[in-house]
């Protein structure tokens, strides 16, 4: 007997809540007042570390999307011996934007990256062969994507060839 699903939706999107409208449940650290940008900086450094990941520059900037400004980083990193990339993009602010108000935003997306490397830890302690830094791995091609976004644009997994001396190939 077969069962055919059809889903009521495509995908559950989440709202992104504005810094003034943040709750725990969806935004955790809106409120931080105990540490500074360097402070988050180091411990999220400290946690990929422990995914064998060597954080090499962390570069803030500001992404637009959907419209909204976020200020965040990149956070560019060596891992078995290839370039990896994470984006981070802190909540948008609804009010006028201060030096303040930027430091909270980055220093809640530094924390919460922190958080997904711990949990990372946790999963490949749990998981074995479980690598959660893959998806990051910068393409060889120069163009600053990562797999994921090769993934996310080309709506299809890529064939992938091993034993490659340089990193990760992709093959079309």
């Amino acid at each position: 007997m077969e069962f055919s699903f059809t889903p009521h939706q495509d995908s559950q999107d989440i709202d992104v809540p504005f810094i003034e409208d943040a709750r725990a449940d969806f935004a955790p650290y809106y409120d931080i007042r105990s540490k500074t940008v360097a402070d988050a900086q180091r411990e999220m450094m400290m946690e990929m570390s422990k995914l064998g990941a060597m954080v090499t520059q962390v570069v803030a900037g500001a992404f637009e999307s959907d419209g909204m400004r976020r200020h965040g980083f990149e956070i560019r990193f060596f891992y078995d011996g290839v370039q990896g990339m994470m984006r981070v993009a802190g909540l948008p602010m609804r009010s006028h934007q201060t030096d303040t108000k930027i430091a909270k935003v980055q220093i809640q997306a530094l924390l919460n990256v922190r958080d997904w490397a711990k949990s990372a830890v946790t999963a490949k302690v749990f998981s074995p062969g479980h690598d959660p830094l893959i998806g990051h791995i910068l393409l060889p091609d120069g163009s600053g994507r990562t797999i994921a976004d090769y993934v996310r644009t080309q709506k299809h997994m890529p064939m992938l060839s091993g034993g490659s001396s340089n990193g990760i190939v992709i093959e079309k």
